[in-house]
């Protein structure tokens, strides 16, 4: 077998670069398929990435640390 092989992936979706925004979009095509079998994940999911989606358009202040 060739090519990439990984079990996990890891995403940066924080950010407004092109690698944050598909990090973002991954995140939310995951969500929306794993729906059925976890909707706790997937809303949870969807929740976050919605957050760091407005952060990311400056419509949301990110917490101060």
């Amino acid at each position: 077998m060739t090519g990439l092989q990984m079990k996990y992936f890891v995403l940066k979706p924080a950010g407004d670069s092109a690698y944050s925004k598909a990090s973002r979009a991954a995140m939310r095509a995951y969500a929306e398929k794993i729906k059925s079998e976890n909707p706790e994940l997937s809303d949870e999911l969807l929740s976050w990435e919605t957050v760091e989606r407005h952060k990311a358009a400056g419509l949301i202040e990110a917490p101060s640390t």
